[in-house]
């Protein structure tokens, strides 16, 4: 049977690149997404077995087009491709229900490697990010875990979030997301006092921090 694979990167000489060297391996790259929510549309039309997946992407993050798509799309196997090796950031993307979470650096054996991994319906994570994550290394495995703060605003809040920190007017961020003009502004005074913040300065902060999204 064919293996399926999307591709979803905000640069184009890494989904390019990537599904080169994908089809020349003789996996189908049915499609490639610019943007999480462009994943998530794609995703859910063209139903890959397999989503490569950026997580610092405009309009909707890598994170919460992870959860949207294993929502929708359930057999789907989402691995991160990411320059992050934050650990906060790897447990968000395992939470959101990726089964892989490779570098950019990686050479593409392993990226081979991992796709073959989570098509058996086991995780991967590059062995750089799973040296860090050994206890006998000393790491302090409490910094995987959120903070609680990020809980407290729902996944449709973040989304909102997200499009306020890039400096999204209200009118746009609600047609982007199919929503009033009034939701919105509803939604923004909840993060704001969710998160005890009150500025759009504060809530860019916090994005950033967060890693809903990244400075380029």
């Amino acid at each position: 049977m064919q293996l399926n694979v999307l591709i979803a990167d905000d640069h184009a000489i890494i989904r390019e690149g990537l599904k080169s060297l994908l089809e020349n391996r003789g996996i189908q790259v049915v499609d490639i997404a610019k943007n999480g929510r462009e994943a998530v549309e794609k995703a859910i039309a063209l139903k890959p077995d397999i989503v490569m997946m950026d997580i610092s992407m405009p309009d909707l993050n890598g994170v919460e087009a992870t959860a949207k798509i294993r929502a929708e799309v359930p057999h789907a196997r989402v691995i991160a491709l990411s320059m992050h090796s934050s650990k906060k950031i790897v447990d968000k993307m395992f939470n959101a229900g990726a089964s892989g979470y490779i570098l950019k650096e990686s050479a593409f054996d392993e990226i081979y490697d991992a796709i073959q991994e989570v098509l058996r319906r086991n995780f991967y994570l590059t062995p750089a990010i799973a040296r860090m994550c050994t206890d006998g290394q000393g790491t302090d495995r409490s910094t995987w875990e959120t903070k609680p703060e990020f809980n407290k605003i729902s996944r449709k809040q973040r989304e909102v979030l997200q499009l306020i920190a890039e400096g999204k007017k209200t009118r746009d961020i609600a047609e982007t997301l199919g929503i009033s003009v009034k939701t919105v502004e509803t939604h923004r005074r909840n993060i704001m006092k969710k998160l005890d913040i009150f500025s759009v300065a504060g809530l860019t902060k916090y994005a950033i921090r967060e890693g809903i999204i990244a400075l380029e």
